[in-house]
């Protein structure tokens, strides 16, 4: 039996918590109790945006009445993402993905995987706080096997042959990605359709359903799935002391949260604080990731963030189910090589690789809209363009515009602004260790045209 985790940290159980000290006082004059409740009220919607975007699409998939889907079982993409995609922003459409719910209170969870052979695959292993492990060809290797997934105080024990994995919460979130190979959509149906689960079947409560919409739309559904995720998870044990300022805000305590609990001050702060939180988390998408100086950022501890928590909140504003680096390093850029922003009306573009993306499996380069993240509706319902669609050998070259350039190279814009995720799948050492870099996406010249 190999045992591999946890990932980290350990979790800390909530009675502990809401017995361990008083509570801190609160300010008696109204003015002053709404400036130290909007304070906290940002510093809590920034900490707890990935887990209850989470929550909020656990909900959807299958919490509410009528849901498709059921805990502890996949619910299988069948085809690649498009515009109408919309259980996350900035999808990729290189993998069919597959999503499973499992809780781990109770049992371990078994994972049964078929042998994908030589094409990529992994199952990202979420916690409730975007925290992430793989099982991949680049962890465990790609044959048949089977493992145990565990929470962190589990202690018995898994036949020879398991692999156990240890994750840090006891909701956890199966992200599934298999690698669609020219259109080979029936071949990933059967590798879908290989994939086991076991036990996991939930025997409590899981809390109340939340809107995904409503998450970011109301401060009191992003509250009410906040106070769900804490009695389901609790929270990383070294984090207590940031958490637990949070009581102040009716959280942790011994009853779920209530916002008719709040006197009107604490509820007008907590409303304008949230309100403040979504206006800073949308302004700052474009600075996801570390500048690279050509026009790109390249993100770097999305999966594993430990504290960093607005660059947290952030990745999961954009995307939720971001992979570790080492699985898959992305680039994103909003501007081109003059610092201009994206926009249809002011191309076309082009971008150019003279050495291509340094990979073991492939890499593609995905156009969304920059106001919602979503992908571009287009006549050629072309989305991306990489490795699997440019020619193998020399430089890779892309053009991007709004009408038709009469180039088999090209993907398609919006007239408005856009931006780019270059996704590189099993990256190698130059893109890993930094020497590497994407090209600046530059606007085209008049003279130079689109052979």
């Amino acid at each position: 039996m190999e045992d591999v985790g946890p990932l980290g940290y350990d979790t800390r159980d909530l009675p502990q918590v809401t017995r361990s000290v008083r509570d801190d006082i609160l300010p008696a004059r109204e003015e002053d109790r709404a400036s130290w409740t909007a304070a906290l009220g940002l510093q809590a919607t920034i900490y707890a945006t990935p887990a209850v975007l989470q929550y909020a699409q656990m909900s959807e998939q299958v919490l509410r009445p009528g849901a498709a889907g059921r805990m502890a079982s996949f619910t299988h993409e069948r085809i690649p993402a498009g515009p109408g995609f919309h259980a996350f922003r900035a999808p990729n459409v290189d993998t069919l993905y597959s999503n499973a719910w499992v809780d781990l209170r109770d049992e371990p969870v078994e994972l049964g995987l078929p042998d994908f052979g030589g094409r990529y695959f992994t199952v990202q292993v979420v916690d409730a706080y975007s925290n992430s492990v793989n099982i991949s060809a680049r962890t465990f290797g790609a044959a048949a096997a089977r493992y145990w997934l565990v929470s962190p105080g589990w202690s018995g024990e898994a036949p020879p042959e398991v692999t156990v994995v240890r994750v840090a919460t006891t909701i956890v979130w199966l992200l599934m990605r298999i690698q669609v190979i020219d259109g080979d959509l029936d071949a990933v149906h059967g590798l879908q359709d290989r994939v086991t689960i076991a036990g996991g079947a939930p025997g409590r409560d899981l809390g109340p359903p939340v809107g995904a919409d409503a998450v970011e739309e109301d401060w009191r559904a992003f509250y009410r799935a906040f106070d769900a995720v804490l009695r389901l998870n609790a929270f990383p044990r070294d984090e207590l002391a940031h958490v637990r300022q949070f009581r102040s805000l009716g959280l942790l305590g011994p009853t779920p949260w209530d916002a008719a609990a709040l006197d009107a001050a604490t509820a007008t702060a907590m409303e304008r604080s949230f309100a403040t939180a979504q206006s800073m988390l949308s302004s700052a998408r474009s600075q996801l990731g570390v500048p690279t100086g050509t026009g790109w950022t390249r993100v770097l501890d999305k999966g594993a963030h430990g504290h960093n928590f607005l660059a947290r909140a952030v990745m999961n504003h954009v995307g939720l189910g971001a992979n570790v680096a080492e699985e898959n390093t992305s680039f994103n850029t909003h501007v081109d090589a003059d610092g201009q922003a994206l926009a249809g009306c002011n191309g076309p573009y082009v971008l150019e690789f003279d050495v291509p993306p340094p990979q073991t499996a492939f890499w593609s380069v995905t156009l969304y809209h920059a106001e919602t993240g979503r992908l571009h509706a287009n006549p050629l319902h072309r989305y991306a363009l990489g490795s699997a669609t440019l020619p193998d050998e020399g430089p890779a070259r892309l053009v991007l515009s709004h009408a038709d350039p009469g180039t088999v190279n090209w993907l398609p814009c919006p007239d408005s602004e856009f931006y780019l995720i270059l996704r590189i799948y099993s990256p190698g050492r130059e893109v890993l260790a930094g020497s590497w870099l994407p090209a600046p996406v530059r606007r085209m010249r008049q003279q130079e045209g689109t052979p």
